[in-house]
């Protein structure tokens, strides 16, 4: 027994290390554990707070664009012809317009219906749906002007805010909107000068990024910061507003009285190249765009081309005395049809026995084989290179949308008749800024001034940056030019452009009657009228074209084109000011005995 209990008491004591280990491995594994926690609440409190932080400050962030203000379109003037006006889209959150409370009483998104039908002037059943949800953002109602936003705010409804936005205005409606252009609902440009200067126009967009309240609300001292917009700049036009209106209503009344299906009217000031007008009919109102079809929302001044006929014979009669090859008073027996040497046959507009003119006379009275009998002795590759001289088969450089260069093929590609016509406008085609370039040229002593449309940028701030005058080229000698020009003039005072005659003012000008090509399968349909012309001849200041297009009562250029011309010129003067003449005309002979 006392054995026993001997053995059993020192089994007791061998335990002691083992549990002292396995005591101490437990405080181990509870520190282990006590540290693991630790730094998992570290961890919590210090690197997962902040990307909570993180996560809760994107929630409260907010951005928006700031859209830069789209430049001005401005007249030579200042009147504006293209302006951007202030708009706002209501939205709502509409998670907080649930909250919304009149007097103390929970009335939410139908009461801030009803609150809001009254400044939007419609029914509450129209605004409720777009006001209740759960979204944080939705649009309620587009197109506000700044007052009704003003109604809207006053209201104090919860969760209501706006958001501005610009839309383009045409305050002058339809007055050069065929240049001037537009631009689609979502403020892409669409034509005109809207689309041509695009990019100095938009300008560059800011960003505002704000951190929100619970109710929408900017906090003031949150993360804030701002990227200001940078406006784009204005465009300060040539063109002279009272005239191009009052051009306008000439050609569309000439149009409609010669059942024409297009017409226009191009002014050009000889010594500086400033188109100050640039009349198409029909016309488009850029403010409502989709009220004409779409091919009368451009300018046909740029984009059309035709035949020139007979105005061409300003460029061969120019070459001919440039190359010394004729003289304005030279005699020549013309006959009505002449036959080439390779069996083309050519004839005048008309029936005659042979006819004594002289060169001038050739030009005055139009004559197509008078001008082919002149016109041979130049070699083809003069006559291609004195009509790339003129502007024939190159644009302007004024960049207008869609803009042709017109058609005038390299002279070893002309056929047997081609070589021929092209000396009276055949063969070759123009837009109608091109032919007014041609006597525009003749007019300022053989030097050709390149076109403009644009005088200058103008910054946001309000400096005007002038736009560069082009390289002026010389094109044929001043003599040539002078004795051309006095032919020009007895065009208007004798030949088939008596009709173009300006009370008071000397006229220089040139009738043309093409046919015009057809649209499809080939050959010609109806006819080109137009009638080009200077004034004052003895010192021109204004180059004129009148162009009508298939005109189907009266396709003679004097008889459709000349008319309209005296009319507007006549205003032009008068409206500019510029003196009639003092000097009467020293014109060659026409006729020989």
């Amino acid at each position: 027994m006392g054995s026993t209990t001997t053995r059993l008491k020192r089994k007791r004591k061998g335990d002691g290390p083992n549990l002292r280990l396995r005591m101490g491995f437990i405080a181990a594994v509870s520190v282990l554990v006590l540290l693991i926690t630790s730094v998992r609440l570290v961890s919590i409190q210090g690197m997962d707070s902040m990307k909570l932080a993180e996560k809760a400050l994107s929630n409260r962030l907010v951005t928006r664009t700031l859209p830069a203000e789209r430049g001005q379109i401005l007249a030579a003037d200042g009147t504006v012809l293209a302006d951007s006006v202030s708009r706002y889209q209501l939205v709502v959150d509409q998670q907080n317009v649930a909250q919304y409370e009149v007097d103390g009483e929970l009335v939410g998104a139908w009461g801030a219906a009803e609150a809001l039908s009254k400044p939007l002037k419609t029914d509450p059943g129209v605004l409720y749906p777009k006001l209740v949800g759960d979204k944080r953002w939705n649009p309620v109602a587009k197109g506000l002007t700044a007052e009704t936003w003003r109604e809207v705010k006053k209201l104090g409804v919860l969760g209501i805010s706006a958001e501005e936005y610009a839309v383009r205005s045409y305050p002058a409606g339809g007055v050069a909107g065929n240049l001037v252009g537009f631009l689609s609902s979502d403020g892409t440009a669409q034509a005109g000068l809207e689309m041509a200067y695009d990019e100095e126009l938009s300008g560059t967009d800011g960003q505002q990024q704000y951190e929100r309240g619970a109710r929408g609300e900017i906090i003031p001292l949150g993360d804030n910061n701002m990227k200001d917009a940078v406006d784009g700049q204005g465009l300060q036009t040539t063109i002279d507003p009272d005239l191009q209106y009052y051009a306008q209503q000439a050609i569309e009344e000439q149009r409609k009285k010669h059942k024409a299906e297009s017409a226009s009217i191009v002014i050009k000031e000889v010594k500086t190249g400033r188109i100050i007008t640039a009349a198409d009919a029909p016309t488009v109102d850029p403010n409502s765009p989709g009220k004409v079809d779409g091919d009368d929302r451009g300018s046909r001044i740029f984009t059309d081309i035709f035949e020139p006929g007979s105005t061409a014979k300003m460029v061969t009669a120019a070459a001919l005395l440039d190359q010394g090859l004729v003289t304005p008073e030279q005699e020549f027996t013309v006959p009505d049809t002449w036959t080439a040497p390779n069996d083309e046959e050519f004839r005048d507009s008309h029936d005659h026995p042979d006819e004594k003119l002289t060169f001038a006379g050739i030009l005055a009275e139009s004559s197509n084989t008078g001008t082919i009998l002149a016109g041979k002795e130049l070699t083809e590759a003069q006559r291609y290179a004195y009509m790339k001289k003129f502007g024939f088969g190159s644009s302007s450089g004024i960049g207008f949308p869609a803009e042709t260069a017109g058609i005038l093929h390299p002279y070893e590609e002309w056929d047997g008749r081609t070589k021929y016509t092209v000396m009276f406008g055949q063969g070759v085609a123009a837009n109608a800024l091109q032919t007014t370039d041609v006597i525009s040229t003749i007019a300022n002593g053989g030097v050709h001034v390149p076109s403009r449309l644009v005088d200058g940028m103008i910054t946001p701030n309000g400096r005007t940056i002038s736009t560069p005058a082009g390289e002026k080229e010389r094109v044929v000698s001043e003599k040539a030019a002078d004795e051309t020009l006095r032919m020009l003039e007895g065009v208007v005072a004798e030949g088939t452009g008596k009709s173009a005659q300006v009370s008071g003012y000397r006229v220089a000008g040139k009738t043309g009657t093409a046919q015009a090509p057809a649209a499809e399968g080939g050959g010609y349909d109806g006819y080109t009228a137009s009638f080009v012309g200077v004034l004052p001849a003895e010192d021109p200041q204004l180059a004129i074209s009148v162009t009508l297009q298939r005109p189907r009562k009266g396709y003679y250029g004097g008889q459709a084109a000349a008319p309209v011309f005296s009319d507007v010129a006549g205003f032009a003067m008068r409206h500019l000011k510029i003196p009639p003449s003092t000097e009467k005309p020293e014109l060659p002979a026409r006729e020989w005995k």
